[in-house]
């Protein structure tokens, strides 16, 4: 019996010495936590002793105005004449006579030149923008025969005056190429716009001016 109790107690110093040097082994491995040292607040930067600071920002300068353009003296190369071809037919008889009468029959193509009056023209201006009303185009001076052709005569036997028939029917063709191309609104309303577009163009491109507008000016 006591060798029994001598072998419990040392059992138990045995266990509690192995106790012992475990937790100190375990101790030994956990590291330390560092200590937390509070940061020190940086000071704010400051300008250095060179440092120049802009200068406030100044509004954008106006754009420089072109003069406005003096219409009536405008370059001729841009070309506000338009010309159309236009052709009739017309016959003259001359007077009858017991040597008979003249008689012609002229096919003419004549050209016809329509212009916009510019010293009518309403300028407005915002800036560089141009608004213009003209009025539409007219026909300037008389018709141009570019081409005339014969293509019937008939001549008295004895004192013949066709030549003063040709002349009367050439005057004749021109009044009605003048009133066939005064009396055709399509005719006029290409060669307004062809004018139109050609005058903005030469305001924007040779002028400098940044927007133009043409419009047509009520009668």
């Amino acid at each position: 019996m006591e060798q029994r109790t001598v072998n419990w107690i040392i059992s138990g110093v045995i266990a509690v010495t192995l106790a012992g040097l475990l937790l100190f082994i375990n101790r030994g491995w956990i590291q330390p936590t560092p200590a937390v040292t509070p940061l020190t607040p940086e000071p704010w930067p400051s300008a250095p002793p060179t440092f120049t600071p802009l200068p406030p920002t100044a509004p954008p300068a106006a754009p420089t105005l072109i003069p406005l353009p003096d219409l009536r003296r405008i370059d001729p190369a841009i070309g506000l004449s338009i010309k159309f071809p236009v052709t009739t037919v017309t016959t003259v008889s001359g007077a009858q006579s017991f040597f008979g009468r003249d008689v012609i029959t002229l096919k003419v193509t004549a050209e016809v030149r329509l212009t916009v009056d510019l010293s009518r023209a309403q300028i407005q201006r915002e800036g560089n923008t141009l608004t213009i009303r003209l009025p539409r185009a007219a026909i300037d001076g008389e018709p141009n025969p570019i081409e005339i052709e014969v293509i019937g005569e008939s001549r008295r036997w004895i004192g013949s005056q066709i030549t003063a028939a040709q002349n009367q029917a050439l005057a004749q063709a021109r009044a009605e190429i003048r009133q066939r191309v005064a009396n055709d609104p399509e005719l006029i309303s290409i060669a307004s716009e062809v004018s139109y577009r050609r005058l903005e163009r030469w305001l924007i491109d040779e002028l400098g001016f940044s927007r133009v507008v043409i419009e047509p000016l009520s009668s």
